[in-house]
């Protein structure tokens, strides 16, 4: 689920700005990868191409784009902080990327009452029309949360013990969930790395006495694409074993907008979402496969698995898909892979041995149909290992959301495959344990 109805990834437009490199002192092959999108440029090659161009604004720019992809947050700020001045003069096209990017990573640090002027000069000095058409609706969405939360305090987390939580996956979506007790009512909430924000129904937040805060915004439900209007409370305290978090912003969404059909003439009503920010605020956190969550500050090995990138507020890693690495988001909110329309468009060639079907996308709000292929088999080398996914639908279309900027959404059918899985965001790696079993997960040399 996100924060809008296009993909945070801005990542992928990035091509005009990118091309300036290539005006000023790009190397051949930096000039040949700025005739693709950011978004497919390794960060090794990226950091490459960086230490080659004159130090001043254009530099600051990028060197700010690969910060924020790092997560390295403050760092972000400060570049993109630097370099905004003269792109306001020169250059209005790579201005408008910067005040996006830079009101983004605001908003994951929880600084609405920064990222709200950003959106505001976008919108009123017409540099909103300079980002490309797909992203100006999003750019309207989150800038309507941004007022929302500009006056309300910072998200924060208070440390008082190893975090170590009980989860389950026994309900109709397959999904990890986890119960808390919040406010004196225990639920179950549902463990989200690919939400934007956490969310909440209405239903549970009037059980919490929640207050909504003054104002509306709106959110799409993850591959659906599906647009929500909500409101937004804050949660004084979430309790999260040795961990609580105060002022936890919550989307505040109808009951009927979380209620998934999953598929079988049943539907599954949603009470919580634990999303993106609470989840990369503990640190490195590990799915265990025999029903536990455990959470650290000080993280794992800085080699281990792959590396760990951050578009937006969105974890992102790169697979190797037939030798070659392409990025996918990694979603514990999708109950299972699927493959997007830049996916189609590189492997095509092998379209002759996928089937041809209906499918559909289950979301908040409800849910989408499209015309898809099945892709049989795909061998993914990710974290560490190599595992075999079966049965993945690959759209050849553009679905207007978040899957479509990228090669696809990483769900449960890869978690499910291994004793154990890692999100580090303290050294921002992905990592996978050991097969569940030698058939379809194997450790990677």
């Amino acid at each position: 689920m996100t924060r809008s109805g296009c993909t945070k990834l801005l990542f992928a437009f990035l091509w005009i700005a990118i091309s300036g490199i290539c005006s000023q002192e790009m190397s051949a092959a930096g000039a040949q990868s700025a005739n693709v999108t950011i978004g497919d440029v390794p960060m090794a090659q990226l950091t490459s191409e960086i230490t080659k161009t004159t130090p001043g604004p254009l530099r600051d720019f990028f060197a700010g784009v690969l910060a924020a992809r790092e997560g390295r947050d403050d760092e972000a700020i400060q570049l993109f902080t630097q370099a905004l001045p003269s792109l306001r003069r020169t250059d209005p096209d790579q201005a408008a990327f910067a005040l996006r990017l830079l009101a983004d990573v605001y908003d994951r640090e929880g600084l609405y009452a920064r990222s709200s002027p950003l959106y505001d000069e976008l919108d009123t000095s017409g540099l909103l029309n300079r980002l490309p058409e797909v992203y100006r609706q999003g750019a309207k969405d989150d800038a309507e949360l941004a007022r929302v939360l500009a006056g309300s305090p910072v998200q924060t987390i208070a440390r008082n013990g190893p975090v170590h939580l009980v989860t389950s996956r026994n309900n109709p979506l397959g999904l990890i969930t986890t119960e808390l007790t919040v406010n004196g009512v225990r639920s179950e909430w549902i463990l989200d790395t690919g939400a934007n924000e956490s969310v909440i129904s209405r239903s549970l937040a009037s059980q919490l006495h929640l207050p909504t805060l003054p104002g509306v915004a709106h959110t799409s439900g993850g591959v659906t694409g599906i647009e929500n209007e909500l409101h937004v409370a804050l949660l004084p305290n979430l309790p999260l074993g040795g961990v609580t978090g105060h002022n936890v912003v919550l989307m505040v969404l109808d009951d009927a907008n979380l209620t998934i059909p999953n598929g079988n003439g049943g539907s599954y009503r949603i009470a919580g979402i634990i999303g993106f920010p609470v989840l990369r605020a503990l640190g490195s956190i590990t799915f265990h496969h025999d029903g536990t969550l455990d959470a650290t500050v000080d993280g794992g090995s800085a080699s281990a698995g792959s590396p760990l990138e951050l578009h937006m507020l969105n974890p992102v890693t790169e697979a190797a898909v037939e030798g070659e690495l392409i990025p996918f988001t990694l979603d514990t909110g999708a109950s299972g892979t699927n493959l997007s329309v830049r996916f189609f468009d590189r492997f095509q060639v092998e379209k002759s041995t996928w089937k041809k079907v209906q499918t559909k996308n289950f979301g908040a709000g409800g849910e989408t149909a499209s015309q898809s292929y099945l892709v049989h088999s795909i061998a993914l080398e990710v974290g560490g290992r190599t595992v075999t996914l079966q049965n993945l639908a690959v759209t050849p279309a553009a679905q207007h959301a978040d899957i479509d900027t990228l090669f696809g959404n990483i769900g449960e059918d890869l978690f499910q495959s291994v004793q154990s899985f890692t999100f580090d965001f303290t050294n921002m790696r992905f990592v996978m344990g050991p097969p569940l079993s030698a058939s379809n997960a194997t450790r990677k040399d």
